[in-house]
This record gives structure tokens, sequence and C-alpha cells, in this order.
């Protein structure tokens, strides 16, 4: 899980690192380059879904993710923004 405090926002953070994807795809980027972000996406719901506390781990993630793709690091800012995200 994530603190419940951060569960929008890391639900906000999951959806733009899932909509840069497709729209790394729609520019035609190199498919291992998208292959490489859905590897690391593919673990957020996990983390999202554990019974233990993985908030750190969450932006760990999002973080290595936009130390690849640096057009990901939206979705960091999504997370570590201090005011609720509306969405």
């Amino acid at each position: 899980m994530v603190d419940p405090e951060k569960q929008n926002r890391a639900l906000h953070a999951l959806q733009r690192v899932l909509v840069s994807t497709r729209s790394m795809a729609l520019q035609g980027q190199c498919s291992e380059r998208i292959a490489a972000v859905l590897d690391w996406a593919e673990l957020l719901p996990k983390l999202l879904a554990s019974e233990q506390n993985k908030t750190q781990e969450f932006r760990d993630t999002l973080s290595a993710i936009a130390e690849k793709e640096p057009c990901l690091k939206a979705a960091v800012a999504a997370f570590d923004w201090p005011e609720p995200v509306r969405w």
C-alpha cells in the first residue's frame, strides 16, 4: 500500500506514467525504451496493492523510471506535489 494520504497522488503518478508511455509509442520511440518503462511501471500496481507500506518504494520506482526517461519526471512531480491532486 501507499500511505493513504498519498494514495490519490500515487494513482495520478501511475496515470502520468501510462499517458507518457503511450505518447512515446505514438511518437515512434524505440520499442526497447518503451518496454523498459513498462518493466518498471508493472511494479507500481503491486506496490499499491501491498498490505505493507510501500510508499518509499513506490517513490523510488517512479524516480528510477524518470532517470531512464526524463519525460516521465511529471509522474514523480505528481506524486510529490504537496496539494491533493484532482483528476
